[in-house]
């Protein structure tokens, strides 16, 4: 019985991720600045959806190629602008303005400004504008004329998620499951030597 309870554990924990888990997995880095704080501070722990460009819109936290070393990546901030938008912003102004409107950004630290700098930029086809929720310490990618700096949506690497706990519940179930058939495999085992040696003991 141990050993059917344990199989079928393992199978429908098997069966679940399958249907959970993105396409591309999951990955996790540590905040090394603090250009998205409060929400994740330097030294935070961000996991991250595997994914391209067609998987991420305006307001997700985007990864990108940081470019340092190959293989290297790093938060490289919220989306707030895709190629064919108009972003800007001038000094006083309570919002960014997003193809004329004003962009609401609910994620801010209250009484932020939206920028430290005053700009206007029309976001060429294949780029993204990402920037810092902690915009006073995030413009490390501005261009030396001032403005927001655009990234290739080749260099999208993923998206921020919540961590996936389901993900650790699911190695515990798989675990519970592959133990629970070892226990009971050897106790049928063992069962079955000893019905044997009771079969082949002289009374």
């Amino acid at each position: 019985m141990l050993v059917v309870f344990g199989v079928a554990m393992v199978f429908a924990t098997l069966v679940a991720v399958g249907r959970l888990m993105p396409a591309g997995g999951y990955d996790g880095l540590r905040m090394g600045d603090e250009s998205m704080a409060p929400s994740s501070p330097r030294g935070a722990e961000v996991w991250y959806e595997l994914c391209g460009a067609e998987r991420v819109h305006r307001g997700d936290v985007v990864v990108l190629s940081t470019g340092k070393q190959a293989g290297a990546v790093g938060v490289g901030g919220r989306l707030v602008a895709v190629g064919g938008d108009r972003l800007s912003y001038q000094v006083g102004d309570r919002t960014l303005m997003l193809n004329g409107n004003p962009l609401a950004e609910p994620y801010l630290p209250a009484g932020s400004q939206p920028s430290v700098v005053a700009f206007d930029v029309q976001v060429p086809e294949g780029r993204v504008v990402a920037l810092g929720d902690n915009r006073a310490v995030a413009y490390g990618h501005d261009l030396p004329d001032g403005r927001p700096g655009t990234f290739n949506t080749a260099d999208i690497r993923g998206r921020a998620i919540p961590k996936p706990n389901w993900v650790l519940v699911a190695a515990g179930a798989i675990s519970l499951g592959v133990l629970l058939t070892l226990v009971g495999g050897g106790l049928g085992l063992s069962a079955l030597i000893t019905r044997h040696r009771a079969r082949t003991t002289p009374a």
